[in-house]
Protein backbone atom coordinates (compact mmCIF):
# COMPACT_ATOMS: atom_id res chain seq x y z
CA UNK A 1 0.00 0.00 0.00
CA UNK A 2 1.81 3.58 -0.95
CA UNK A 3 0.77 5.86 2.11
CA UNK A 4 0.68 9.41 2.25
CA UNK A 5 0.49 11.09 5.33
CA UNK A 6 0.58 15.07 6.15
CA UNK A 7 3.39 15.43 8.55
CA UNK A 8 3.18 19.33 8.82
CA UNK A 9 2.03 21.89 11.28
CA UNK A 10 -2.00 20.90 12.05
CA UNK A 11 -4.00 20.54 15.14
CA UNK A 12 -4.23 17.17 14.31
CA UNK A 13 -0.52 16.24 13.77
CA UNK A 14 0.36 14.00 16.87
CA UNK A 15 -3.57 12.34 16.72
CA UNK A 16 -2.39 11.69 12.71
CA UNK A 17 0.80 10.01 13.55
CA UNK A 18 -0.70 8.05 16.67
CA UNK A 19 -3.06 6.33 14.40
CA UNK A 20 -1.41 5.83 11.48
CA UNK A 21 1.91 4.13 12.92
CA UNK A 22 0.41 0.66 13.11
CA UNK A 23 -0.45 0.94 9.25
CA UNK A 24 2.95 2.39 8.32
CA UNK A 25 4.56 -0.15 10.36
CA UNK A 26 2.40 -3.32 9.25
CA UNK A 27 0.44 -2.67 5.89
CA UNK A 28 2.58 0.30 4.00
CA UNK A 29 4.81 -0.87 1.40
CA UNK A 30 5.84 2.61 0.45
CA UNK A 31 5.07 6.07 2.72
CA UNK A 32 5.44 9.56 1.63
CA UNK A 33 5.60 12.27 4.50
CA UNK A 34 4.47 15.62 3.28
CA UNK A 35 4.39 19.61 4.97
CA UNK A 36 3.33 22.41 3.76
CA UNK A 37 5.57 25.34 4.54
CA UNK A 38 8.69 24.83 2.31
CA UNK A 39 11.69 23.03 2.86
CA UNK A 40 11.90 24.78 6.19
CA UNK A 41 10.04 21.92 7.63
CA UNK A 42 12.00 19.06 6.79
CA UNK A 43 12.57 18.80 10.77
CA UNK A 44 8.88 18.18 11.45
CA UNK A 45 9.17 14.98 8.87
CA UNK A 46 12.02 14.04 10.10
CA UNK A 47 10.51 14.08 13.65
CA UNK A 48 7.28 12.33 12.22
CA UNK A 49 9.77 9.39 11.02
CA UNK A 50 10.69 8.78 14.84
CA UNK A 51 7.10 9.23 15.95
CA UNK A 52 5.86 6.60 13.57
CA UNK A 53 8.38 4.13 14.52
CA UNK A 54 8.88 3.86 10.63
CA UNK A 55 10.83 -0.10 9.57
CA UNK A 56 14.51 0.47 7.92
CA UNK A 57 12.90 -1.47 5.48
CA UNK A 58 10.26 0.42 4.38
CA UNK A 59 10.71 2.75 1.49
CA UNK A 60 10.16 6.53 2.64
CA UNK A 61 10.25 10.25 0.86
CA UNK A 62 10.08 13.23 2.53
CA UNK A 63 8.04 16.34 0.73
CA UNK A 64 8.17 19.94 2.69
CA UNK A 65 6.54 21.79 -0.29
CA UNK A 66 5.65 25.06 -0.84
CA UNK A 67 1.81 26.61 0.02
CA UNK A 68 -0.50 25.83 2.99
CA UNK A 69 -1.42 22.30 4.01
CA UNK A 70 -4.43 21.83 2.00
CA UNK A 71 -2.31 22.83 -1.20
CA UNK A 72 0.53 20.71 -0.05
CA UNK A 73 -1.19 17.72 0.07
CA UNK A 74 -3.14 18.50 -3.24
CA UNK A 75 0.71 19.19 -5.14
CA UNK A 76 1.61 16.25 -3.87
CA UNK A 77 -1.36 13.52 -5.10
CA UNK A 78 -0.83 14.95 -8.57
CA UNK A 79 2.78 13.86 -8.22
CA UNK A 80 2.09 10.14 -8.19
CA UNK A 81 -0.58 7.54 -7.61
CA UNK A 82 -1.55 6.77 -3.62
CA UNK A 83 -3.61 3.66 -1.99
CA UNK A 84 -4.59 6.18 0.88
CA UNK A 85 -3.96 9.63 2.16
CA UNK A 86 -4.04 10.13 5.79
CA UNK A 87 -4.40 14.04 7.07
CA UNK A 88 -6.40 15.32 10.39
CA UNK A 89 -8.12 19.11 10.79
CA UNK A 90 -6.15 21.30 9.28
CA UNK A 91 -7.07 24.45 10.21
CA UNK A 92 -7.73 25.51 14.38
CA UNK A 93 -10.92 25.70 15.16
CA UNK A 94 -11.29 29.29 15.68
CA UNK A 95 -10.13 29.33 12.17
CA UNK A 96 -12.50 26.82 10.13
CA UNK A 97 -14.90 29.61 9.51
CA UNK A 98 -12.37 31.58 7.46
CA UNK A 99 -12.51 31.54 3.88
CA UNK A 100 -9.96 28.32 2.23
CA UNK A 101 -10.82 24.81 1.68
CA UNK A 102 -11.23 22.63 4.51
CA UNK A 103 -10.23 19.62 5.21
CA UNK A 104 -13.49 17.92 5.15
CA UNK A 105 -13.73 19.44 1.51
CA UNK A 106 -10.43 18.05 0.77
CA UNK A 107 -11.26 14.70 1.54
CA UNK A 108 -14.36 14.78 -0.59
CA UNK A 109 -12.12 16.24 -3.55
CA UNK A 110 -9.21 14.14 -3.60
CA UNK A 111 -9.14 11.00 -5.80
CA UNK A 112 -6.92 8.42 -4.31
CA UNK A 113 -9.21 6.99 -0.72
CA UNK A 114 -8.61 9.18 2.33
CA UNK A 115 -8.63 8.36 5.95
CA UNK A 116 -9.13 11.83 7.95
CA UNK A 117 -8.06 11.20 11.80
CA UNK A 118 -10.47 12.56 13.88
CA UNK A 119 -12.60 12.21 17.17
CA UNK A 120 -11.33 9.57 19.51
CA UNK A 121 -7.96 8.32 18.94
CA UNK A 122 -6.76 4.42 19.88
CA UNK A 123 -5.60 1.36 18.68
CA UNK A 124 -7.47 0.24 15.78
CA UNK A 125 -9.04 -3.07 16.77
CA UNK A 126 -12.84 -2.87 15.68
CA UNK A 127 -14.12 -1.34 12.00
CA UNK A 128 -17.55 -0.28 11.38
CA UNK A 129 -18.10 -0.66 7.52
CA UNK A 130 -21.50 0.84 6.16
CA UNK A 131 -22.19 -0.32 3.02
CA UNK A 132 -25.17 0.67 0.74
CA UNK A 133 -25.23 -3.15 -1.13
CA UNK A 134 -24.31 -2.06 -4.47
CA UNK A 135 -21.49 -3.48 -6.22
CA UNK A 136 -18.86 -0.56 -4.61
CA UNK A 137 -19.04 -2.58 -1.64
CA UNK A 138 -16.57 -5.04 -2.76
CA UNK A 139 -13.68 -1.83 -3.35
CA UNK A 140 -14.88 -0.62 0.22
CA UNK A 141 -14.58 -4.40 1.33
CA UNK A 142 -10.67 -4.67 -0.53
CA UNK A 143 -9.09 -1.80 1.48
CA UNK A 144 -11.02 -2.27 4.43
CA UNK A 145 -9.00 -5.71 4.32
CA UNK A 146 -5.93 -4.92 3.22
CA UNK A 147 -5.79 -2.48 6.83
CA UNK A 148 -8.11 -5.07 8.88
CA UNK A 149 -6.20 -8.32 8.15
CA UNK A 150 -2.46 -7.16 9.46
CA UNK A 151 -3.68 -5.07 12.39
CA UNK A 152 -5.64 -8.39 13.60
CA UNK A 153 -9.03 -5.89 13.55
CA UNK A 154 -12.36 -7.07 13.07
CA UNK A 155 -14.91 -6.05 10.64
CA UNK A 156 -18.68 -5.23 11.05
CA UNK A 157 -20.79 -5.19 8.06
CA UNK A 158 -23.64 -2.62 8.68
CA UNK A 159 -26.25 -2.22 5.98
CA UNK A 160 -28.86 0.15 5.95
CA UNK A 161 -32.39 0.07 4.60
CA UNK A 162 -35.48 2.43 4.27
CA UNK A 163 -38.13 1.10 6.72
CA UNK A 164 -40.60 0.47 3.63
CA UNK A 165 -37.80 -2.31 2.25
CA UNK A 166 -39.15 -4.64 5.17
CA UNK A 167 -42.66 -5.28 4.43
CA UNK A 168 -43.70 -7.91 1.97
CA UNK A 169 -46.70 -7.45 -0.45
CA UNK A 170 -49.37 -10.03 -0.77
CA UNK A 171 -52.51 -11.63 0.47
CA UNK A 172 -51.24 -10.54 3.86
CA UNK A 173 -48.70 -7.26 4.08
CA UNK A 174 -46.12 -8.61 6.14
CA UNK A 175 -42.92 -6.78 7.49
CA UNK A 176 -40.01 -9.05 7.80
CA UNK A 177 -37.17 -8.68 10.59
CA UNK A 178 -34.38 -7.27 9.10
CA UNK A 179 -32.25 -10.31 9.90
CA UNK A 180 -34.79 -11.82 7.34
CA UNK A 181 -34.29 -9.02 4.55
CA UNK A 182 -30.30 -9.83 4.55
CA UNK A 183 -30.90 -13.90 4.43
CA UNK A 184 -33.16 -13.07 1.56
CA UNK A 185 -32.56 -13.56 -2.06
CA UNK A 186 -32.89 -9.84 -3.03
CA UNK A 187 -29.66 -8.13 -4.97
CA UNK A 188 -28.28 -5.88 -2.01
CA UNK A 189 -28.29 -8.82 0.54
CA UNK A 190 -26.48 -10.90 -1.55
CA UNK A 191 -23.70 -8.49 -2.37
CA UNK A 192 -23.66 -8.30 1.69
CA UNK A 193 -23.51 -11.76 1.55
CA UNK A 194 -20.86 -12.24 -0.72
CA UNK A 195 -18.75 -9.24 1.45
CA UNK A 196 -18.91 -11.10 4.47
CA UNK A 197 -17.32 -14.39 2.21
CA UNK A 198 -15.05 -11.78 1.22
CA UNK A 199 -13.19 -10.34 4.27
CA UNK A 200 -13.54 -13.86 5.98
CA UNK A 201 -11.20 -15.26 3.15
CA UNK A 202 -9.01 -12.44 3.83
CA UNK A 203 -8.61 -13.63 7.50
CA UNK A 204 -10.78 -10.98 8.73
CA UNK A 205 -13.18 -11.64 11.61
CA UNK A 206 -16.85 -10.07 9.81
CA UNK A 207 -20.19 -10.19 11.49
CA UNK A 208 -23.27 -8.74 9.39
CA UNK A 209 -26.02 -6.13 10.92
CA UNK A 210 -28.67 -4.20 9.37
CA UNK A 211 -30.70 -1.10 10.41
CA UNK A 212 -33.56 -0.08 9.67
CA UNK A 213 -34.28 4.26 9.23
CA UNK A 214 -32.86 7.37 8.20
CA UNK A 215 -28.83 6.18 6.70
CA UNK A 216 -27.43 8.82 8.93
CA UNK A 217 -29.18 8.36 12.18
CA UNK A 218 -28.86 4.79 11.73
CA UNK A 219 -24.92 4.70 11.18
CA UNK A 220 -24.33 7.19 14.14
CA UNK A 221 -25.99 4.67 16.47
CA UNK A 222 -24.29 1.83 15.62
CA UNK A 223 -20.91 3.71 15.65
CA UNK A 224 -21.81 4.54 18.88
CA UNK A 225 -23.89 1.67 20.26
CA UNK A 226 -20.77 -0.84 18.82
CA UNK A 227 -17.78 1.18 20.06
CA UNK A 228 -15.79 0.78 17.13
CA UNK A 229 -12.24 2.58 16.66
CA UNK A 230 -12.55 3.24 12.77
CA UNK A 231 -15.74 4.46 10.28
CA UNK A 232 -15.49 2.78 7.03
CA UNK A 233 -17.53 4.37 4.09
CA UNK A 234 -17.82 4.70 0.30
CA UNK A 235 -17.73 8.02 -1.91
CA UNK A 236 -17.05 6.34 -5.43
CA UNK A 237 -18.11 8.25 -8.65
CA UNK A 238 -21.71 7.70 -9.92
CA UNK A 239 -23.60 9.00 -13.19
CA UNK A 240 -26.20 11.10 -11.90
CA UNK A 241 -25.73 14.41 -10.70
CA UNK A 242 -28.44 13.96 -8.09
CA UNK A 243 -26.93 10.92 -6.84
CA UNK A 244 -23.36 12.47 -6.65
CA UNK A 245 -25.17 15.33 -4.71
CA UNK A 246 -27.07 12.65 -2.42
CA UNK A 247 -23.78 10.72 -1.99
CA UNK A 248 -21.21 13.72 -1.36
CA UNK A 249 -24.07 15.17 1.58
CA UNK A 250 -24.33 11.67 3.38
CA UNK A 251 -20.13 11.42 3.12
CA UNK A 252 -19.99 14.92 4.16
CA UNK A 253 -22.07 15.16 7.38
CA UNK A 254 -21.08 11.64 8.43
CA UNK A 255 -17.43 13.83 8.41
CA UNK A 256 -18.82 16.52 10.54
CA UNK A 257 -20.34 14.12 12.64
CA UNK A 258 -18.60 10.92 13.00
CA UNK A 259 -16.56 10.89 17.13
CA UNK A 260 -13.94 8.91 15.27
CA UNK A 261 -11.51 8.30 12.33
CA UNK A 262 -12.99 8.33 9.34
CA UNK A 263 -11.70 6.23 5.99
CA UNK A 264 -13.15 7.09 2.78
CA UNK A 265 -12.91 4.83 -0.06
CA UNK A 266 -12.88 6.16 -3.74
CA UNK A 267 -13.15 4.52 -6.93
CA UNK A 268 -14.39 5.03 -10.08
CA UNK A 269 -18.12 3.46 -10.71
CA UNK A 270 -18.04 -0.56 -11.85
CA UNK A 271 -14.67 -0.59 -9.96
Amino acid sequence: MQLLIYAGHAPSRDAVLQFTAPIVQQVATGLTLVAGGGSSNTALLEDAIKQLSVPESLPVTLRALSGNAQEAIRSAVQERAYDLVSFGRLRPPIRRWLPGQRSKTLTQRLEPSVLRVQGMVRPLCRILLASGGDAHTFADVALTARVAQPLGATVTLLHVLLPDALFVEGRARRQRTVEEYLADGSPEAGVMQRAVAQLKAEGVPTQLIGRAGPVLDEIMAELEHGDYDLLVIGAHQVASALDRILLEDITGDLLERSPRPVLVVKGDEGA
